[in-house]
Order: structure tokens, then C-alpha cells, then sequence
């Protein structure tokens, strides 16, 4: 069974987890960190050995080993299942089915959530373009254990009770992936939804007010897309705020092939970024905006 999970080409493991490459030489791949905040590639996959190393970090290996990066846990039987539960593949999904569910990381220990107040993962938000009264009202802040050694981070739950986490170092999740589902308070029901791929992208569209009085999903992931269908049904419009690359455009296709003209893609206002926080955090556009 490990043999099987360690076959799974880690470039279509990333992909589905949407991260894909920014470079290509010869049998290398380039990306942006899956595991920390970067703006020049420096995280390395090699094609014919399936291996991978983060030259930020100092660590590499493989596909099981970036999955204890990414999942902050050394269970193995966890981290297989969590490698299966993203890449839809049948003979990887029956490897997942032999394991009994676990909704936590097992070495993620003395977890607690708090309003978030922490000056280092406010400075962390803004640098992303996310003011600070509207990163206190949505997000909050984790402390938890590792190992024996404590971290924190910004926090956002999801529909099951994980939590998105997220800091200057770390990209993760802790519990059960899944979507969120943020109805806009109001006292009647919306008649639209805008769907983002990650929260960072819903805390931009706070920031640029292109979302006033819609209720918002956010995926948390692209292998999501199919938990947020039966959360779109009724609505008349839905707006796609997705990213402009293969998972983005592959996550826009399956929604629209469900609900046809009721999907808008709204990338194009961002058509020349990846995402809507890299258009919102572009010195070009900062400095626009800051000037008027």
C-alpha cells in the first residue's frame, strides 16, 4: 500500500491540491512553496526520481514526506490517508478505505483558538494586503503543540470543524478538510454566491468591497469543488474568484458544467496574476490605489 502512495506523481498531487509549477528545466519542476509564503520559486520537484526539496526550508523527499510537512503529523497511516483523500484515484482510494477516519493530526496537540490579537499574524495579513479590523472579524488565532514545541497562526474554520491555518512559515490545516460557508448576515436570503479558492482570497474581496451582500464559499482546496455543488443549488448568480491556472480553470469547469450561465468567472478582473490577493498585494495596484 505505501508502495502505491509513493507512485502517485507528486507534480499531479500538487496539482490537485492546486499548486502548479512556475517553471519548468528539463525534468524539473519549480513551484512557490506549498509550505510557506514565497514570491520566487524555490521549492523543486524531480520528475523521474518523484522527489521533492524546499530550498527555504532545507527539506525534501517524498511524497509521504511532504505530506507530513503539509500536515504537520509522522502518523503514517494518517498521512496516507490524507494523501488519498486528495488525489481522486480508485487503487489509492481503496488504500484510504482500509484506514478508520481521523479528524485531527495526532501530534497537533493542546490546540486552542482565540480572537485574534497576535501582532506578528496581524503584520502577516496586512503584508497581504488585508487590513486589520477586517482580519480580526473573520479570522482567528491558533496556539497548538508540535512535537513539544508551541506554535500559532491565523485561523479559519471550515463547515466541519477544522481549521485552515496559516502564518509567514506555514500553510496547513488542522481536522477534517473541508469548505466554508459564510452567508452574508441579512434578513432575507441572498440570491448570490462567490466562490474562492482559498480564505486569503475571500479576505482580499472584503478588502476591494466586490462582494457586499453575497454569500461566500471558499473551497480551502480545489479537491473540494464537489462539497460546495449541493451549497450552490437556488442561487442566481455565482461568482468564481478562482485562481488562473489549471486547477483554477479545471475547478470553473466543473461548476459551470452543474450550473451552465449561472457561473460567472470573475479571474479575468485578476487575468493577469494567479490569484486575487497577488493582484491586491501588485505594487502597480497598491500604488494606484494609495494615490487617489
Amino acid at each position: 500500500m505505501i508502495k502505491e502512495i509513493k507512485s502517485i506523481p507528486l507534480a499531479d498531487f500538487l496539482s490537485q491540491l492546486g499548486h502548479e509549477p512556475a517553471a519548468r528545466k528539463g525534468t524539473r519542476l519549480w513551484y512557490k512553496s506549498p509550505l510557506r509564503q514565497e514570491q520566487t520559486p524555490s521549492f523543486k520537484v524531480e520528475t523521474t526520481l518523484n522527489c521533492w526539496y524546499d530550498f527555504g526550508l532545507g527539506r525534501g523527499g517524498n511524497i509521504i514526506d511532504l505530506a507530513a510537512e503539509l500536515y504537520q503529523s509522522t502518523d503514517l497511516r494518517y498521512l496516507m490517508r490524507c494523501i488519498a483523500n486528495s488525489y481522486p484515484v480508485p487503487s489509492v482510494q481503496t488504500v484510504a478505505s482500509s484506514f478508520h477516519p481521523r479528524h485531527s493530526a495526532p501530534n497537533m496537540e493542546r490546540f486552542d483558538v482565540v480572537p485574534l490579537e497576535h501582532r506578528a499574524l496581524v503584520a502577516y495579513l496586512q503584508e497581504r494586503g488585508i487590513s486589520a479590523h477586517i482580519a480580526k472579524a473573520k479570522c482567528k488565532e491558533a496556539h497548538y503543540s508540535v512535537n513539544g514545541k508551541r506554535y500559532f497562526a491565523v485561523a479559519f474554520d471550515n463547515i466541519s470543524g477544522g481549521w485552515e491555518l496559516r502564518n509567514r512559515y506555514f500553510k496547513g490545516c488542522r481536522g477534517r478538510k473541508d469548505i466554508s460557508y459564510l452567508p452574508w448576515a441579512r434578513d432575507g436570503p441572498s440570491t448570490e454566491c462567490v466562490v474562492f479558492e482559498g480564505f486569503i482570497d475571500y479576505l482580499s474581496a472584503l478588502t476591494l468591497g466586490i462582494i457586499n451582500g453575497a454569500d461566500a464559499i471558499i473551497l480551502n482546496s480545489v479537491v473540494n469543488v464537489n462539497k460546495a455543488v449541493p451549497y450552490l443549488k437556488g442561487y442566481s448568480t455565482i461568482n468564481c474568484h478562482l485562481d488562473n491556472d489549471n486547477a483554477g480553470k479545471t475547478a470553473l469547469a466543473e461548476l459551470t458544467a452543474i450550473y451552465d450561465s449561472t457561473v460567472i468567472d470573475r479571474s479575468t478582473l485578476y487575468s493577469e496574476f494567479n490569484d486575487l490577493n497577488e493582484y491586491l498585494t501588485n505594487p502597480s495596484f497598491t500604488k494606484k490605489h494609495t494615490s487617489q
